[in-house]
């Protein structure tokens, strides 16, 4: 019990590297990193169920049918709108309006599952909102406001997958986090191709980008999953909310990068929002 508690403080702190192993890449543009990350997430993902199940992959994955692969999907779309926003507007930015993921998650929900929204969490939204618009509108002068917009794209995209987990939450979901890579890696290649800037990266970036997808997304997803057996699912959402805290910390000491006054205002007012919103689910599951 209590090192599932450890697994939960721990995941969101690989989650927080992305954006400063971002800015030290030399060259390698988006579509390159979501090849090389996504392609390397799904080998390990691969690796872990072999190692779990050896002889019995396919009938894991038989079973997980099509809900993982929409929500592979949905996450592997994620995660490409995920770097592209870091690519394009402050880390800060990119990770805290991704951190309203369970909010979108929350109204899918509702409509889609049929969910009881508590007043609260849609009080939440509310202060999201204006928190997402502080932190937008502040970079409307700049070229970070398509970052911003992207960022919000992936929220949309991760509310999906939320939902399609929770669709699919009497199996075990790990393949889902295959189809991601995969939808990544072949996204990644075909832009890549397209635009013709090819796949050919300098090293360091080729072995930062593995480790995206193998320690970032990896090892902080199974960290994650192992936390959820025994930590109500409140108290990781609270665990969660340290990666929008560390980001932008790691990238200020690795890089120099300091977020806005706008991004401070934003920032407070949606990380108030997911305080809101858990303590919402709290009451929720009390009842």
């Amino acid at each position: 019990m209590q090192r599932h508690y450890l697994f939960a403080l721990l995941a969101p702190v690989f989650w927080s590297i992305s954006g400063v192993t971002v800015r030290l890449m030399e060259s390698a543009n988006h579509w390159q990193i979501n090849f090389y990350r996504s392609g390397s997430l799904a080998l390990f993902a691969i690796i872990v169920l072999l190692i779990r199940y050896r002889g019995r992959v396919g009938s894991v994955f038989q079973l997980a049918g099509w809900k993982a692969g929409l929500a592979g999907a949905f996450v592997g779309l994620a995660m490409i709108c995920n770097i592209f926003a870091l690519t394009h507007t402050t880390v800060a930015n990119a990770t805290l309006l991704m951190a309203s993921g369970p909010l979108v998650a929350a109204v899918i929900g509702h409509y889609v599952l049929g969910e009881r929204t508590r007043w609260g969490t849609w009080l939440a939204i509310i202060i999201a909102i204006v928190g997402i618009t502080v932190m937008v509108g502040g970079n409307w002068h700049t070229a970070g406001w398509v970052g911003d917009l992207v960022a919000l794209l992936g929220v949309s995209f991760f509310g999906c997958y939320a939902v399609a987990l929770r669709l699919g939450r009497t199996r075990d979901m790990t393949p889902a986090i295959v189809y991601a890579g995969v939808v990544g890696a072949l996204v990644g290649l075909l832009m890549s191709t397209t635009m013709q800037s090819g796949l050919l990266i300098p090293v360091q970036d080729l072995l930062l980008c593995v480790m995206l997808g193998v320690c970032q997304i990896g090892i902080g997803g199974l960290l994650f999953i192992a936390a959820a057996q025994t930590v109500p699912a409140v108290e990781l959402t609270l665990y969660a909310l340290a990666e929008p805290m560390l980001a932008p910390l790691w990238t200020w000491i690795g890089v120099g990068e300091v977020p806005t006054r706008s991004t401070f205002i934003g920032g407070a007012l949606l990380m108030s929002a997911l305080v809101v919103h858990t303590r919402s689910a709290r009451k929720k599951e009390a009842s």
